[in-house]
């Protein structure tokens, strides 16, 4: 597989856009940038897709990926549960929320608050975004474009790099609400303090 490599300029986004739009789409993997870390990126139902990303990472598929959502409407596709209020004021925003799956087992999902990832959404039809941190499983996050593209060349279809060429270093907050009593998995960009769930 040859990987097409696209940087993000000053005057083609809608380019970019397009091109990683078409890509998945069609099936494809593309890593682009997101309001966080980089991403591997495919549509959720593309299980041939989901599926290379797995192989990708190396990760094994008992650990369920991340989902970017493009609207608040897409939480009812994947969980019963509702967004609590004091959460909801942080989407969009650097906030992953796992819920109960209505499949079973548990769901993440983040409405990320990013013009970039939002185009990305319009081109796809808002459809969900399967989105996991685009390194190898267990190994440090991958923050330039260059090392992106020689881990990664021949794997995925499509690379962005960024205007900066390098991503955010920080990831997302990651919250449980699957029990009464939430837990703060990880602290990132918003800082939670679930000493009154206020």
């Amino acid at each position: 597989m040859r990987t097409r490599i696209l940087q993000i300029g000053e005057h083609n986004t809608a380019t970019v856009v397009e091109a990683v739009g078409a890509s998945l789409r069609e099936g494809g993997v593309c890593i682009i940038p997101t309001d966080t870390l980089y991403g591997i990126v495919a549509l959720d139902r593309f299980p041939d897709a989901v599926r290379r990303i797995y192989k990708i990472k190396r990760r094994s598929e008992h650990k369920p990926f991340i989902r970017l959502i493009g609207s608040f409407d897409a939480v009812g596709r994947y969980t019963a549960q509702q967004i609590p209020e004091q959460l909801k004021r942080f989407w969009p925003g650097p906030l992953t929320i796992v819920f109960l799956s209505k499949s079973g087992g548990t769901v993440s999902l983040r409405y990320p608050d990013d013009s970039f990832l939002q185009s990305i959404f319009h081109a796809v039809h808002f459809e969900v975004l399967v989105a996991p941190s685009a390194n190898i499983s267990g190994q440090q996050n991958i923050l330039r474009c260059e090392d992106l593209v020689s881990t990664f060349f021949g794997q995925v279809d499509t690379i962005v790099c960024g205007k900066e060429g390098q991503a955010r270093s920080s990831a997302s907050t990651i919250i449980d609400i699957t029990n009464a009593e939430w837990k703060i998995l990880r602290q990132g960009d918003i800082e939670l303090n679930l000493n009154s769930q206020e």
